[in-house]
């Protein structure tokens, strides 16, 4: 049954839990203890469960630095993200394909 759960939210948080980019904690290369909360050398840490929003600068309550193995996560925020990186890519291909679509029709009625 447990296969049917949505995974919770896996954030990447400063030390006020207040969510930042995932690859804070990415570059960061948290080291763990089985069970214990990460070390407070590091600025950036992961964040599992609890409630509020993966959008950076929201404040990330009631979960854990500590995944529960009971529990499936998954971080979020990487399709918006992908989005505004290839977005205006996608924008420009569309440009330059209507204005050569645009730019042969113009030349075969002439």
């Amino acid at each position: 049954m447990t296969g049917c759960r949505k995974p919770e939210m896996q954030r990447c948080v400063d030390q006020q839990n207040v969510v930042v980019d995932e690859d804070f904690c990415h570059s960061n290369g948290e080291q763990r203890v089985l069970g214990e909360k990460p070390a407070a050398s590091s600025s950036y840490r992961y964040y599992y469960g609890g409630t509020g929003s993966t959008e950076a600068g929201s404040t990330a309550t009631g979960g854990s630095y500590v995944p529960d193995a009971n529990h499936t996560y998954a971080i979020g925020g990487r399709e918006r993200r992908r989005l505004r990186e290839f977005g205006p890519i996608f924008t420009v291909l569309g440009v330059v394909v209507l204005f050569f679509f645009a730019w042969e029709g113009r030349r075969k009625r002439a």
